[in-house]
């Protein structure tokens, strides 16, 4: 979605680490700069500005949390109420950053400045545990 789209923009994931109006405007700020960011995300396969210079391939990075149980006892409890499941969401977005530290490093150890076509994908690899999958293909940019 969008909001991912914005988080995957930025090197820090600044969307993901600070409130939201900060993160815009520090994405604003950098986007009005002349100066390129050192490592792009992108879910889209170009990038407006850029021109694809070479292609590495396939990168991923990923990443297996598995729930504490007094956060699921609690969470049980909410759950009957109603509400947003903070602790969950945090441990996602948690795993979410580390899995694209790694996939950056990955990138990176190609020689790559950007990851296009990014997905995020998710599945249970056992009784309270997820693995956070995220991929794309690695390249070299460079400005138009």
């Amino acid at each position: 979605g969008g909001s991912e789209l914005k988080a995957l923009m930025s090197m820090k994931f600044i969307a993901l680490r600070a409130p939201l109006a900060k993160g815009i405007r520090s994405v604003a700020k950098r986007a009005l700069s002349s100066e390129p960011p050192k490592f792009l995300m992108a879910t889209t396969e170009s990038v407006p500005g850029f021109k694809v210079v070479e292609t590495f391939g396939l990168v991923a990075g990923s990443t297996v949390r598995t729930r504490n149980a007094g956060q699921d006892i609690f969470s049980g409890v909410k759950s009957v109420f109603g509400g947003e499941l903070d602790s969950y969401t945090s441990l996602l977005a948690e795993s979410r950053q580390e899995a694209a530290e790694r996939m950056q490093k990955s990138a990176e150890e190609f020689g790559a400045n950007a990851v296009i076509a990014v997905r995020i994908g998710s599945a249970n690899v056992a009784d309270h545990a997820s693995e956070i999958l995220m991929y794309g293909t690695a390249v070299k940019l460079e400005q138009e």
